[in-house]
């Protein structure tokens, strides 16, 4: 496919990246969406260290700087100062994703939504070369008036994410610019993230910012207040 084989490219090669397993973040997450659902949940200054390989990651600094946040898409668990076990959960992903319509989140629910939504980040669009995961092309799309390049995605069972079916839109240079997707908690609402200030980190490129805003019924963003905001700060793999 000559999109996703343009997108690879410019974000630094498949080859690449089937050479690194683990990637390491520094990062900060804030937004409408937090303040409503976990109230004052503290996810600013964040240092993910997680696997290229499968959905498994760690956030240190979760909710308190000296908390951990252990995330696998069947099982979280809330660390404290040396590692003591607070908090744990072990259902199925489709168990957790059952509960996050609910009012508001407990914590683990937090860490189960923040860890498939940063280790997608992470790993797309090399997830996307994946022998189960059905990419289809496009063309020139119109991501809301923005034309652009777009790949209609069908994810496995096994790939914990927003939605099964997303479409994802590209520039002219292959970047990732924009991800459509009904909404994890409510399948009425229709969510955008769009996605700016790309850096290449073990020349590995990706968006630094990222804004999550909900799209109305007349199919423009509704851009105040931003659901999520996320910011990248430095990165690693390795």
């Amino acid at each position: 496919m000559a999109l996703l084989g343009d997108v690879l490219q410019a974000s630094g090669g498949l080859n690449l990246w089937r050479q690194v397993r683990r990637f390491t973040v520094h990062i900060s997450i804030s937004g409408a969406l937090f303040a409503r659902k976990c109230g004052a949940s503290q996810l600013k200054d964040l240092v993910v260290e997680g696997s290229t390989r499968q959905q498994s990651l760690e956030i240190t600094g979760f909710t308190a700087s000296d908390r951990r946040a252990l995330y696998r898409p069947e099982w979280v668990a809330l660390e404290g100062p040396d590692g003591q076990l607070l908090k744990k959960r072990r259902v199925s992903p489709g168990a957790f994703r059952g509960h996050m319509n609910s009012p508001t989140w407990d914590e683990l629910q937090l860490a189960h939504y923040c860890g498939y939504m940063i280790w997608n980040y992470i790993t797309v669009p090399f997830i996307l070369a994946d022998v189960d995961v059905v990419a289809e092309e496009l063309g020139v799309g119109d991501a809301r008036g923005e034309g652009r390049r777009s790949l209609k995605v069908k994810f496995p069972s096994r790939v914990v994410t927003h939605s099964a079916e997303q479409t994802f839109y590209f520039d002219r240079e292959g970047l990732l610019r924009r991800l459509d997707y009904p909404a994890v908690y409510d399948n009425q609402t229709q969510i955008a993230q769009v996605f700016s200030e790309h850096q290449r980190f073990s020349g590995i490129l990706v968006p630094t910012l990222c804004r999550i805003s909900k799209i109305g019924d007349n199919g423009l963003l509704i851009a105040e207040p931003p659901l999520v905001d996320i910011e990248i700060f430095d990165a690693a793999f390795e």
